[in-house]
C-alpha cells in the first residue's frame, strides 16, 4: 500500500498515510488514542485523565488468572471457551457477548461539572480504576473505535492464515459441510444471493416451487415502490412492510447471560 519503501534489503517507512491523506481528524483521532492522548478540545495533546492510586508495572510476570487464561503487562489471554458443533444455544450467548457494545452505559456517570467518569470492571495493571472524560472527549474515543472501510475485523494466524499451505487440508469441503447442490468457485467472494438465503433461512430459492425440477433465475429487478405496490395489490398481499419492532426491554437479556 506504500507504506514501505520497495526493493531494499530493509524495510524503510515511506510516511505515506492514505488516512491521514484523506481524513486527516479521524487519523489524529485514532493516533491520539493509541497513545492515551486527546486530539481536540481544550485538552488536546494532554493524556487522558486517570482515576486511582497507580502503582508501577516494571517486572511483572505473566499469571494465571483460570484455565487456559493469563494476563501480563494488562493484556488478557482467555482461550478456555469452545462451542460444542451441536450446541446452537451456546454459540448464540458467545456471538451476543462478543457483539455486546463497547461501552457499558451501568458504568458511564456524569459528574456535576459536566465531566463524565467511565469506571473499569477490573484495575488496570498500573492501578487505573477508571477514566474522566468531558462529552467531546469521549465523542472522540467512541470514533476512533469505529472499524475503518475495507478492513477485516477478525485476522487468522498459523495454519488459519489465509496464504498458509496447510490451509485447504484443515478446511471442511462441501460435503463435510453437509451442503449440496453447485457450489461457488474456490476462492472466489461472491455467493448468489440465492444461496445466502438457503444457507442462512435454510430457504430453497433456487428450485421452481411448482415443477420442482425447473431451476429459477433473475430476469428482472423492480425496484420502482409504485409498481412494486400495484403488484402486490394484485396479488391480494400486504403492500405496506411491517413496522419496525421496538428494541427488547433489558428483562429479556437474562436469557442470554
Amino acid at each position: 500500500m506504500g507504506y514501505l519503501e520497495a526493493g531494499l534489503a530493509d524495510a524503510v517507512a515511506t510516511g505515506y498515510d492514505p488516512l491521514r491523506d484523506h481524513e486527516p481528524a479521524l487519523a489524529r483521532t485514532m493516533a491520539a488514542t493509541v497513545q492515551q492522548r486527546l486530539a481536540f478540545g481544550d485538552r488536546a495533546g494532554q493524556q487522558v485523565r486517570r482515576l486511582g492510586s497507580g502503582f508501577g508495572s516494571e517486572g511483572e510476570a505473566p499469571r494465571l488468572t483460570g484455565p487456559r487464561c493469563a494476563s501480563v503487562q494488562g493484556f488478557p489471554l482467555h482461550c478456555y471457551s469452545y462451542i460444542p458443533a451441536h450446541r446452537r444455544d451456546q454459540l448464540e450467548r458467545l456471538i451476543r457477548y462478543t457483539a455486546r457494545g463497547a461501552v457499558s452505559l451501568e458504568r458511564l456517570q456524569a459528574e456535576a461539572n459536566g465531566d463524565l467518569v467511565y469506571t473499569f470492571t477490573h484495575p488496570w495493571s498500573d492501578g487505573t480504576t477508571g477514566i474522566r472524560l468531558s462529552p467531546l472527549e469521549l465523542l472522540e474515543k467512541l470514533a476512533a473505535l469505529v472499524p475503518l472501510p475495507h478492513v477485516h475485523l477478525v485476522r487468522y494466524g498459523g495454519c488459519l492464515a489465509p496464504h498458509s499451505h496447510l490451509r485447504g487440508a484443515i478446511r471442511p469441503t462441501p460435503r463435510q459441510q453437509g451442503l449440496d447442490g453447485e457450489e461457488a468457485p474456490t476462492g472466489t467472494p461472491y455467493w448468489p444471493w440465492a444461496r445466502l438465503l438457503g444457507r442462512v433461512f435454510g430457504l430453497e430459492m433456487t428450485t421452481c416451487p411448482w415443477c420442482r425440477r425447473g431451476t429459477l433465475r433473475l430476469i428482472a429487478v423492480i425496484t420502482e415502490e409504485s409498481v412494486i405496490t400495484r403488484i402486490l395489490r394484485h396479488l391480494q398481499l400486504a403492500s405496506v412492510p411491517p413496522p419496525i419492532a421496538p428494541a427488547r426491554g433489558r428483562q429479556e437479556t437474562h436469557a442470554f447471560v
